[in-house]
């Protein structure tokens, strides 16, 4: 049975507890659905460890070096939850502080068990993953985390043994939390990057606790709550800095060489879907961010865009940095209001060969016909990577920032079989730009780049053990939209320290990205 009839386009940045491109669920949530942690969600599903053991046997585990990668990530996930490793000796134990190997992604987590089936198969394949369990399960899991393990070693094992965008999700946590309109969040209030192999603050939230407690980007994190955070993937870490409003959070960090223990309680944190700003001048230009394609997005675009075209522009900023994705119908539809109805956004074609290819038109009449220059980073991603690929496809708009994440497939989502309280989103195909070109693994290169600075995301690539290849196709040729990369406006009026938003500034009047070139 279908959990809902409209496909979702997110990057998978945590395959332990989220992960993957979503369906907008049928079912009716909550006005107001409160905060709830993870661990509340899972244990609500009564999840039990039988569904995981019954793949941790040596029998499974043994049989060829996929399902023993898969084993072992599925161990490892779960340790990882409590800031320990396991040994290829079976032997557990606590992260040291001091450790200065990257543990970041789960391709760096599993290569030590890559290269132990590969140079020693014979005593790999008689290692007991099972025994790791039992000693994980009696010894460090709280009985109140039961289902959330069991949760996150499944979702380890299915990221290698099939892809890293099919998981499993609470459907209480998917209606309540990811499927939502707004960005409810509660937490510390920062997003994190990796900078010379050390976790460092990205971004620090508006109005959040990090923000009042005077954390700033780049600060260098070194433990949260005590826990060295170097060697956790860094989906743990994003989740240790979450939690239930109220709960406080202890966070260590390094600046220019001076170590800073703020103690911070958490807030939960409105993320509004989009923002609009007209800036005045000589040549004045719109800045519209976007923070995700959530469901009524398109309707929002049309406000804001009739509020720029008022305002008398002369060209938009399109900032989707950050964006992780969304409705992929929102995608399309916002598209369309700058390309017209009749162009096609993209089309989707399904790993079974027996199901027909999509095609995907925006519906909407053009609205807005300056030029646009769209901001990317690598942590936009899916829908993200739609609408800005496509806006350059059609000669709509160029591109400003750095390559993006990479996630050109598509999942669909059904109850799980064991447990109806859990739902099972499966990679079902991928999504090809007006080009012929899927995002999936390569990105989008910008037109113009401009590095955010040294603070880094990983992408799909480097994320994962067996990422996804998309088929090729044949691609077209893209023409250059910019008249020339040595033209700069000269006009300072705008200058502040987002360096790719006065580069995208500086670059938009040399752009032919307007209406009527093809």
């Amino acid at each position: 049975m279908l959990l809902s009839t409209r496909r979702f386009l997110f990057a998978s940045l945590s395959v332990a507890v989220l992960g993957g491109s979503l369906y907008w669920s049928r079912l009716q949530s909550p006005a107001v659905a409160p905060v709830k942690s993870v661990d509340s969600y899972w244990a609500e599903t009564g999840l039990q460890a039988q569904s995981l053991e019954d793949l941790l046997g040596p029998d499974t585990c043994a049989s060829s070096e996929r399902y023993f990668l898969a084993c072992a990530n599925a161990v490892v996930s779960i340790a990882n939850r409590f800031n320990l490793t396991v040994e290829t000796t079976g032997n557990i134990h606590p992260v040291s502080e001091g450790l200065s190997q990257d543990f970041s992604t789960e391709k760096k987590q599993i290569a030590i068990w890559r290269q132990f089936f590969t140079e020693q198969t014979e005593v790999a394949t008689k290692f007991s993953f099972m025994n790791v369990w039992k000693d994980l399960k009696e010894n460090h899991i709280p009985e109140n985390q039961s289902s959330l393990m069991v949760g996150v070693g499944l979702n380890g094992f299915i990221s290698i043994f099939r892809d890293p965008h099919t998981y499993l999700m609470p459907v209480a946590m998917f209606k309540e939390v990811v499927s939502r309109a707004d960005n409810r969040l509660t937490t510390a209030g920062v997003q994190v990057g990796r900078a010379d192999g050390a976790y460092v603050i990205r971004k620090v939230l508006v109005g959040s606790a990090a923000d009042r407690a005077g954390l700033k980007r780049g600060d260098i994190i070194l433990k949260i709550d005590g826990k060295p955070v170097q060697a956790l993937l860094q989906a743990r870490v994003n989740e240790l800095l979450k939690g239930n409003e109220g709960s406080k959070v202890t966070i260590f960090v390094s600046r220019n060489g001076e170590r800073i223990r703020k103690k911070l309680q958490r807030s939960e944190v409105v993320v509004a879907t989009l923002t609009t700003q007209v800036i005045d001048g000589i040549k004045p230009i719109a800045v519209i961010g976007l923070n995700k394609f959530a469901k009524g997005s398109c309707d929002k675009m049309k406000v804001a865009l009739d509020v720029v075209n008022k305002a008398q522009v002369r060209g938009l900023l399109f900032d989707l940095r950050d964006n992780p994705g969304g409705q992929m119908e929102e995608a399309a539809c916002i598209a369309s209001l700058f390309v017209g109805a009749d162009k096609k956004i993209f089309d989707i074609r399904y790993l079974d060969q027996a199901k027909r290819s999509e095609i995907y038109y925006g519906g909407e009449s053009k609205v807005f016909d300056k030029p646009v220059a769209v901001l990317i980073n690598a942590g936009s991603a899916s829908a993200a990577e739609i609408v800005a690929g496509a806006l350059r496809d059609l000669n709509r708009a160029v591109l400003v920032g750095e390559r993006t994440f990479g996630k050109g497939s598509f999942q669909e989502g059904e109850y799980w079989t064991q447990n109806k309280k859990i739902a099972l989103f499966e990679t079902k195909g991928f999504y090809y730009l007006p080009s012929g070109r899927s995002p999936q693994m390569k990105g989008l290169e910008p037109d113009v780049a401009v590095n955010f600075d040294h603070i880094s995301m990983d992408r799909e690539e480097d994320q994962f053990v067996n990422p996804l290849m998309a088929p090729e196709r044949h691609v077209r040729s893209l023409k250059s939209l910019i008249s020339s990369k040595d033209c700069l406006d000269t006009e300072d009026g705008m200058a502040n320290e987002d360096v790719q938003l006065n580069k995208a500034r500086q670059i938009l009047f040399c752009s032919k990205a307007i209406a009527g070139v093809n």
